[in-house]
């Protein structure tokens, strides 16, 4: 009877972790602020991080999909996707703090068509790809860390509009090949960033073709706004100068 007991058991914890360990994760928040406690969310998919073998839909292969406005995301470790671990879309007056997001067969983080401050998170181990990836809209990174990927930021401009990406105080480490690459009429605002480690000999900061030709210092109004962490009216300084540039003033 106890030799009975013990195989029943058995094969109930076999079952038990097999259907953890196959559980799926694919969070949807529409504009409602979450704190996810710094805990760990993990898919078990084979070949995740590395581009040959990205598939299917954003917002169905992400583990965290974002969207809607004036909402803020805490904590949380994400990892392992065949698409973005974690993509954002059409989100107003974002904020995404103290992440971790790794493993993105396409990359760990993707930002389209919103306003999105990101700070004091880690976005890395996608090896054939980019640490994150941005498209129209503004994003600002603030004490970030970005390691272990093909290429550490691109951005581009898609529509009417523009594409504007601010980097202040974050640290590369160990990007192969560029640091960041540019596509279209986009503009890039950058100070006090580090590289190190990198992982071969072909890496350049603003990649080989040097295809980011909107380059500027972020000035100390806009520096004092992000390290206030007042990211509304840091979103309307860079509006008012990117206005002024594109008047050439």
């Amino acid at each position: 009877m106890k030799k009975i007991i013990l195989i029943v058991l058995s094969f109930y914890f076999l079952f038990a972790f097999s259907s953890f360990a196959s559980e799926k994760y694919n969070f949807r928040i529409n504009g409602k602020s979450h704190n996810f406690d710094n805990k760990v969310f993990s898919n078990n998919l084979v070949g995740c991080g590395d581009r040959q073998y990205q598939k299917g839909s954003r917002k169905n292969e992400s583990i965290l999909y974002l969207t809607g406005a004036d909402f803020k995301i805490v904590g949380g470790i994400f990892d392992c996707s065949l698409q973005n671990t974690i993509f954002v879309e059409r989100a107003t007056n974002l904020v995404i703090e103290n992440v971790t997001s790794s493993r993105g067969s396409d990359n760990p983080l993707e930002i389209r068509n919103s306003y999105v401050f990101v700070r004091n998170s880690t976005f890395k181990d996608s090896v054939t790809n980019k640490c994150v990836e941005t498209e129209n809209g503004i994003v600002i990174f603030y004490r970030n860390t970005f390691s272990n990927c093909r290429n550490g930021h691109d951005m581009e401009l898609t529509k009417s509009g523009y594409a504007v990406s601010v980097f202040l105080e974050n640290r590369f480490i160990k990007i192969r090949d560029d640091g960041f690459n540019c596509h279209g009429n986009v503009f890039l605002f950058l100070k006090n960033n580090t590289f190190s480690g990198q992982a071969g000999y072909t890496f350049r900061k603003f990649g080989k073709r040097k295809t980011c030709k909107n380059v500027f210092q972020i000035p100390k109004e806009l520096e004092d706004s992000i390290k206030a962490n007042n990211h509304i009216e840091s979103f309307k300084i860079i509006k008012k100068i990117i206005s002024l540039k594109k008047l050439g003033s």
